[in-house]
């Protein structure tokens, strides 16, 4: 069958009843004789589906067929002749716009004038075509009859296509925006719980500040309570100390045995007492330090060259391990003698925590809270249950008489006089680290 002169892609709109809301339907025929196209597009002239009329694209080869489909968009139906070129140009054409080109949207008619060698269910079954006619057959009712099925059912997989890519689009928004609510409300929870975190140790720290304020009043009453009898007894166990002398040396010369067993006894008892005297004088002096904080007056320092000083002076019975960070404004306003104090105080903490061979660790530093000054021992550490009670006044793990367990609570008050904070971590078995911070000079 020979190809007419009829001029590639000339695309012409058939006459239409009603003018179109829409686009019109874009239909593409391929056939190698030029009378078929005339024929069809006259027979489909007034054709409309959904209020659309047909744009016909024309083509006379499989060749010019793959091109069209290649270079437009939106092609609804192919008639397709079989027989063109070759015996298979159509049924090849088939193959090559389905998997070549990929397009599995438009519904293809096949349309043929002669007699098949393959059976008609078989081409149906073997080619991925949507109808197989004879173009005897197709009568103008029949035509629209085939029209009206194809568009329709492309219709349907453009609307399905559509609707699955709104249904993806949804999924994708749905994913982003539970992704974005659950970020938000991840980060709505971690500022929930560092509020949480920051309420608990701002009610610690006031507890801890109205639990001091109470024993500070306390504290000095008891003091000054006590100072007095104590200068009194201190005094009356002078004087007896002196009779006790006299006492001794009239004794010497009755040379009784008797009185010399007494005499033992006493000194015993005297011994004790003053002992005992020794104690209360160094409880009311601590206790002296919650009435006043001794009066000292505030003035700027190098904090690294007190700490240096006081290490300096030291008898160590244990070595230090000291690390002091390079280029740090060490300047800060403070009360000199409180902060030998709570250095002191850290230090022996750490003694008698028993650091062994491996020393204790002082490191002074840098941070955004202040001035930093770490102590840290190699000791048993301190359990849990006393680690929240270690800042108690009184509160000591050592036996009875052994330690006032007032070290800690005093480091802790002249920190909190500095407008400073005081940190510790311990494990057991490993040891405890206690953090001083007092505020730069700004």
């Amino acid at each position: 069958m020979s190809n007419s002169s009829f001029s590639f892609l000339a695309s012409e709109s058939g006459q239409i009843a009603d003018s179109p809301k829409k686009p019109p339907w874009k239909v593409l025929l391929v056939d190698d004789e030029p009378e078929i196209h005339q024929v069809t597009k006259m027979a489909l002239s007034r054709f409309t589906y959904e209020n659309r009329s047909l744009e016909f694209l024309h083509a006379y080869s499989k060749a010019q067929a793959l091109e069209v489909m290649q270079e437009i968009d939106g092609i609804s139906v192919i008639l397709l002749d079989v027989i063109m070129e070759t015996d298979t140009a159509g049924l090849d054409c088939v193959k090559e716009i389905r998997h070549t080109l990929n397009n599995k949207d438009v519904r293809i008619i096949l349309r043929t004038g002669q007699p098949s060698t393959i059976p008609e269910h078989e081409v149906m079954l073997k080619y991925d075509i949507n109808d197989y006619k004879n173009k005897v057959d197709l009568t103008k009712s029949r035509l629209y009859i085939v029209m009206t099925s194809a568009l329709r059912a492309y219709e349907d997989i453009q609307r399905k296509a559509e609707l699955i890519s709104a249904l993806k689009d949804l999924n994708d928004n749905l994913e982003e925006r539970v992704a974005e609510r659950t970020s938000e409300l991840q980060l709505a929870n971690l500022e929930l719980v560092q509020a949480k975190q920051q309420i608990i140790s701002q009610q610690q720290s006031l507890l801890q500040s109205e639990k001091m304020a109470s024993i500070g009043q306390l504290a000095a009453g008891v003091a000054h309570e006590i100072n007095n009898p104590l200068g009194a007894m201190k005094c009356n166990f002078d004087v007896l100390n002196d009779y006790i002398g006299s006492f001794k040396t009239s004794l010497a010369k009755l040379k009784t045995s008797d009185f010399d067993m007494d005499l033992v006894e006493i000194t015993e008892i005297l011994d004790d007492t003053r002992g005992d005297l020794s104690r209360i004088e160094k409880i009311v002096k601590a206790l002296s330090i919650f009435n006043g904080l001794s009066g000292e007056k505030s003035i700027q320092v190098n904090l690294k060259s007190l700490v240096e000083e006081y290490t300096s002076e030291l008898k160590l019975s244990q070595p230090i391990n000291f690390d002091l960070e390079e280029g740090c404004d060490w300047e800060v306003v403070c009360y000199p003698g409180q902060i030998i104090q709570i250095i002191n105080v850290l230090y022996v903490n750490a003694v008698e925590a028993g650091s062994c061979e491996q020393g204790i660790t002082i490191e002074v530093g840098s941070s955004r809270r202040g001035i930093r000054v770490l102590m840290r021992d190699n000791g048993d550490g301190i359990e849990k249950a006393s680690l929240n009670r270690i800042f108690d006044p009184f509160f000591t793990t050592k036996p009875v008489g052994q330690n006032l367990g007032l070290g800690l609570t005093i480091a802790l008050v002249l920190t909190k006089h500095h407008n400073g904070e005081i940190k510790v971590e311990s494990n057991l078995g490993v040891g405890s680290c206690f953090e001083v911070y007092i505020p730069k000079v700004e």
